[in-house]
C-alpha cells in the first residue's frame, strides 16, 4: 500500500475530491483505476474530516454580556 498523499490545504483536497468524483461518475474509468481513485478519495475525505474537526475546535462565538464581548467555545448542541 502506498503512503497517503499530503494535500496542501483543505481547498486543494476538496478540489481533488471533486475531480475524483467526476472521474468515477463518468463511468469511463477502468476497474483498477477506479479502485485507486476510490482509495485516494477515502484518504482525502479523512484528511478533510480532520481539518474540519480542527477548525470547529477553533471557532469561537463572540457574545455580549453586560456590554462586554465574551468568547465562548463553539457548541452546536446549544444552538438558539
Amino acid at each position: 500500500m502506498t503512503a497517503p498523499k499530503k494535500y496542501k490545504d483543505f481547498e486543494a483536497a476538496i478540489n481533488r475530491l471533486e475531480e475524483i468524483t467526476g472521474f468515477l461518475e463518468s463511468g469511463e474509468v477502468k476497474l483498477e483505476e477506479a479502485i485507486k481513485l476510490y482509495t485516494e478519495g477515502l484518504e482525502i475525505a479523512g484528511f478533510c474530516d480532520k481539518k474540519l474537526s480542527e477548525a470547529e475546535k477553533k471557532v469561537k462565538i463572540i457574545t455580549e454580556k453586560n456590554n462586554v464581548p465574551v468568547e465562548e467555545d463553539f457548541d452546536d448542541e446549544d444552538e438558539k
